[in-house]
């Protein structure tokens, strides 16, 4: 027998195993309302208790929703991987919540200590009525960044990479490397797209003022928006009524109304300039709905020495929440921060 090769197996089925203990405690332990079926596998004190001494074991921190308080508001977010490793912070797209990221968080928690928020305003975050600006999420952002011990990795999708960025900037001594999906990066784009989805925004707002309950609202949806859309899976449906449950109905108030105000110390340029660590830029198909554009992948590759792109075929801008997004999105992350110095 090849010890060598009989040892890399045996820590392959080790890793695996370790990725599936900690799902399970995501599952079982965080998401108890919407996955009975896992939850009643694993449902008495005894069962838990042993998967939470197996996880200890290995070196993890139990998975834990905890609040950080910024000094203006709480934000709620979600806690996992070995305290002696460096951190990772997971930044969700607009109008979600950071278990967007859930397929996601097993695999990176066994290299990084992950930590996955909830923007203000998202999930179970603080609502704070009429102010929804960048600045104001990465104020957030930032006092989160500055309590950790060691610099941090920022994984951003969608709005997410924009706080990212901006958080980059503001304090780059405190961020290591940058894996954004799918920004938009110019204020014509960025115009650009809010405008496409004005309309869609007005109808989830409307159907959420009149919903007496989230099983009203999921329903609704199906009904009246996501029939247009037959690829949508009853599963993306119920995480996204979740997510617009409970959103703070003025959360789209500044970007809708005041472009400008929203906007405010954001240009890409300066800020890319100003950004000297290694960023990962990856994004779908333009044809499927990718909002990052040709020409703005172009400017990035003739300006920025430290950035590196991936293109994820087959998916649009949900890239890793799409079924054959997960898997090539996660290896092209992974590869990436293998060769981040540790």
């Amino acid at each position: 027998m090849d010890i060598a090769a009989s040892s890399s197996g045996g820590n392959l089925i080790m890793k695996l195993q370790n990725i599936l203990i900690l799902a399970l405690i995501l599952i079982t332990l965080l998401l108890p309302g919407s996955c009975s079926h896992f939850r009643n596998a694993i449902n008495t004190p005894m069962e838990q208790q042993s998967i939470a001494f197996n996880c200890i074991e290995r070196g993890y921190a139990m998975p834990q929703e905890k609040f950080f308080n910024t000094g203006k508001l709480k934000i709620n977010y979600l806690d996992t991987g070995s305290n002696s490793v460096e951190p990772l912070i997971m930044l969700h797209g607009g109008a979600w919540r950071w278990e967007e990221y859930l397929s996601l968080i097993p695999s990176l928690s066994q290299r990084w200590h992950v930590y996955a928020i909830d923007l203000r305003g998202n999930g179970k975050s603080d609502w704070v009525p009429e102010q929804y600006r960048l600045q104001d999420f990465t104020d957030d952002i930032v006092a989160f960044i500055k309590q950790l011990d060691a610099p941090a990795v920022l994984v951003g999708h969608s709005l997410g990479c924009v706080i990212a960025l901006m958080a980059a900037t503001r304090y780059p001594e405190k961020v290591k490397a940058l894996i954004l999906e799918d920004p938009v990066l110019t204020l014509e784009n960025y115009k650009r797209v809010i405008e496409s989805s004005r309309d869609m925004y007005g109808i989830w707002l409307n159907l959420k003022r009149s919903a007496k309950s989230e099983q009203e609202l999921s329903l609704a949806l199906a009904d009246s928006f996501f029939k247009d859309y037959p690829g949508v899976t009853s599963s993306w449906m119920l995480f996204f009524a979740g997510c617009l449950w409970q959103l703070d109905p003025t959360y789209f108030n500044a970007m809708l109304y005041d472009f400008n105000s929203f906007i405010k110390g954001y240009d890409y340029k300066t800020i890319l300039a100003q950004i000297k660590c290694p960023i990962l830029f990856i994004r779908g198909d333009v044809k499927l709905g990718a909002v990052l554009s040709d020409d703005e992948i172009s400017w990035l590759k003739q300006n920025c020495n430290n950035v590196q792109y991936a293109h994820i075929k087959g998916v649009g801008h949900l890239l890793h929440l799409e079924d054959q997004g997960q898997t090539p999105v996660l290896t092209e992350m992974v590869r990436f921060l293998e060769r981040i110095p540790k």
